[in-house]
C-alpha cells in the first residue's frame, strides 16, 4: 500500500496485491518467505513508479518467526502458525509455569500457537541448536532490506515471552523453560528508524538508497487500533 499523508488527511492505495499461500514440506506447514519478500520488492518497485517513497514500514501476522545462523543466513523456512506441531505442547508448558504466571508476566491470552509454544515444541531440533537470532515475519523482512536485527515491541508481545511491565524480553521465564533466550534481539519501539535500505535491495527496486525502513506497529492488530478515528476516551472498536 502506498499511503499520503497531508494536513487531517491519510489516503491509502493498493500498489501491489499477490497470493500468500502457505506450502507443506515433509509434513510441515511453511510460510513461503522468499516469495512473500520478492512480493515485498515487487510492491515497492510498483509503488516507486507511481510515488515518491519517504519511508517503508512492515507489518503482519504475530508469532510466527524465522530463525538466523551465526552468519545471519536462514535456518530453515520459518513455519505457520497452523502447523500441529504445538498440539499439546501448552499442557508441557503449563506443567512448569502456571497459566497465571504465564499471564501475569506477558499479560497474553492462551492460544497454541504462540510463540512459546512453537519454541518449546522446536526444542533439541538441528534449527534451534543452530540459531543466534530469532526474528518475527516483518522483522525479517525488514532485516533482509536494511541488514539490522531487532524485535518491534507491539508483535514481540504476542510471543508470550515479552513483560508488558517491563517492556523488555522475559528471559527468567525462557531459563524456566528452557528455552534459549539468547536468541531474543534487541527490542525497538514503534516510529524508530530500524536503517537505510541496502544499496543492492535500493539498485535493485529502484528506490534511493537513503531511503528509511521504520518500525511501525508490526502487529497487524496493533496498525488497526493506531488507525481507529476515535476523537477521545470513549470509544470503541471491534477488533
Amino acid at each position: 500500500m502506498v499511503g499520503r499523508v497531508g494536513e487531517h488527511q491519510l489516503t491509502l492505495d493498493e500498489a501491489h496485491r499477490f497470493p500468500n499461500n502457505p506450502v507443506r514440506i515433509r509434513g510441515t506447514l511453511h510460510w513461503d518467505i522468499l516469495r512473500l519478500y520478492a512480493e515485498v520488492l515487487e510492491g515497492l518497485r510498483t509503488a516507486a513508479r507511481d510515488a515518491e517513497l519517504t519511508g517503508i514500514g512492515i507489518d503482519s501476522w504475530a508469532v510466527d518467526y524465522g530463525l538466523l545462523d551465526a552468519t545471519g543466513a536462514l535456518v530453515g523456512n520459518p513455519v505457520h502458525y497452523r502447523d500441529v506441531r504445538t498440539a499439546g505442547v501448552l499442557d508441557q508448558v503449563v506443567a512448569h509455569v502456571t497459566e497465571t504466571d504465564l499471564y501475569n508476566i506477558t499479560g497474553l491470552q492462551q492460544l497454541p500457537f504462540n510463540t512459546i509454544y512453537q519454541l518449546a515444541s522446536a526444542l533439541g531440533t538441528p534449527a534451534l541448536n543452530a540459531a543466534s537470532t530469532l526474528l518475527l515475519i516483518p522483522d525479517l523482512l525488514a532485516y533482509w532490506l536494511t541488514g539490522e536485527v531487532g524485535a518491534e515491541a507491539t508483535n514481540a508481545s504476542t510471543t508470550q515471552l515479552y513483560d508488558v511491565r517491563a517492556r523488555a524480553w522475559a528471559t527468567g521465564l525462557a531459563d524456566r523453560l528452557g528455552l534459549p533466550a539468547h536468541v531474543l534481539p534487541p527490542i525497538r519501539e514503534p516510529g524508530q528508524v530500524i536503517g537505510p535500505v541496502l544499496t543492492e535491495v535500493a539498485d535493485d527496486v529502484g528506490i534511493p538508497t537513503d531511503l528509511p525502513v521504520i518500525a511501525v506497529g508490526s502487529h497487524d492488530t496493533a496498525s488497526a487500533v493506531v488507525g481507529v478515528p476515535a476523537g477521545d476516551e470513549r470509544f470503541a472498536y471491534i477488533s
